[in-house]
């Protein structure tokens, strides 16, 4: 009988600790797809500032060639900050 006790209350205390673990899960995933924007937003940042760079000297050149990586930055923002 005192064993059927302490089974249980073991039992309890696993689950409770599986509980708390699937919250921080779920804040490490959220943490995790956060920073994954992030850094794709700074690799097209870097990637469009380089293109300006290459065709500053002729703007239609620019626009046509880095109007890509400025329509890409557009919906990651959106993407990541719903309104």
């Amino acid at each position: 009988m005192p064993w059927l006790k302490c089974i249980n209350l073991i039992l309890l205390i696993v689950c409770c600790l599986s509980i708390s673990a699937c919250h921080y899960y779920q804040d490490y995933r959220q943490k995790k797809g956060t920073a994954d924007v992030t850094e794709e937003r700074a690799a097209l940042m870097k990637i469009y500032r380089e293109c300006l760079e290459k065709y500053e000297n002729d703007p239609t050149i620019s626009g046509e060639r880095c109007g890509a990586y400025n329509d890409m930055l557009r919906k990651v923002d959106s993407a990541g900050n719903p309104q």
